[in-house]
């Protein structure tokens, strides 16, 4: 019965099943590498400010697959053009890797007009920035309902509830002061940013007066160096009073050394442009 063991056909057969198989095994292996194009590798190029429209049909960028993942309307770009990416420029990559962009939108994105009347204004600036809009002005009237909206604008008008606006527009509040023309708090807002600077006048029921940044600094790390009305444990100002502000960049100016004298044993020696405590105009 185990007769074909000792057949010389048999011993063929096995050594032709061994090499058959080793070659299936290799080619396999040489096949996968091949597939998933093993130790190969290219770096990606920087899409930055080129068209979406023009990457796809560009046999320079044959190696990738693109995807848009979000876009932003910015009137100062040409729209289309790639603003982000992900993986970043000189990322090395495999050929055939997803390149996710973002574009400039070719239409502004529009959200409806929340209703603001009778809020707070700290609901109201919550409520803003959950559209997606923000406060450009706070203006006071006299009335009963002290920091309440009574009315809201857009570009000098009242804007109704519902209405289709452009997203990040800046709508104006107008609050109510209350029974006293009372006097708040100038706040110390040196070292801020733009944006921190703006939330915490804003919080204070002040205005963003006239705002100087310097020649080629970024407007968005910049920080406050100087304020007007500058920044005094007695100073106070009236209801929607315009804080003037001037920013620098971190490069450019010292920041430690300016709050360190804004400590309250030195909050009237600030070192840049000093004004007299008692001068200033309510």
């Amino acid at each position: 019965m185990l007769g074909f063991i000792t057949d010389k056909r048999f011993y063929i057969h096995l050594v032709i099943l061994i090499f058959l198989g080793i070659g299936i095994l290799f080619g396999t292996i040489y096949s996968l590498k091949d597939f998933t194009r093993h130790g190969e590798e290219i770096s990606v190029p920087d899409f930055s400010g080129l068209l979406f429209e023009d990457l796809v049909p560009d046999p320079a960028y044959k190696n990738f697959n693109f995807s848009i993942i979000d876009s932003i309307f910015d009137e100062n770009r040409e729209k289309g053009s790639v603003i982000s990416q992900n993986p970043k420029a000189s990322s090395k990559v495999k050929a055939g890797r997803n390149i996710y962009i973002t574009i400039v939108a070719y239409t502004p994105e529009q959200v409806e007009m929340p209703n603001l009347i009778d809020l707070s204004k700290r609901s109201a600036s919550s409520l803003l920035e959950t559209y997606g809009l923000k406060i450009s002005k706070l203006s006071y009237r006299p009335d009963i309902a002290k920091n309440a909206v009574l009315e809201q604008k857009y570009l000098g008008e009242d804007i109704e509830p519902g209405q289709n606006i452009i997203k990040g527009s800046s709508i104006e509040l107008v609050l109510g002061q209350g029974e006293q023309k009372e006097l708040i708090p100038v706040p110390l807002v040196l070292g801020k940013t733009h944006q921190q600077a703006v939330e915490e006048i804003h919080n204070a029921s002040l205005n963003i007066g006239k705002e100087h940044f310097e020649v080629g600094d970024d407007s968005t790390t910049a920080r406050v160096y100087r304020q007007s009305p500058h920044y005094n444990k007695n100073r106070v100002a009236r209801f929607g009073t315009s804080i003037e502000l001037w920013y620098k960049s971190d490069e450019h100016f010292d920041f430690d050394a300016l709050l360190n004298t804004t400590k309250p044993s030195h909050v009237d020696t600030i070192i840049e442009n000093r004004v007299d405590t008692n001068s200033v105009e309510l």
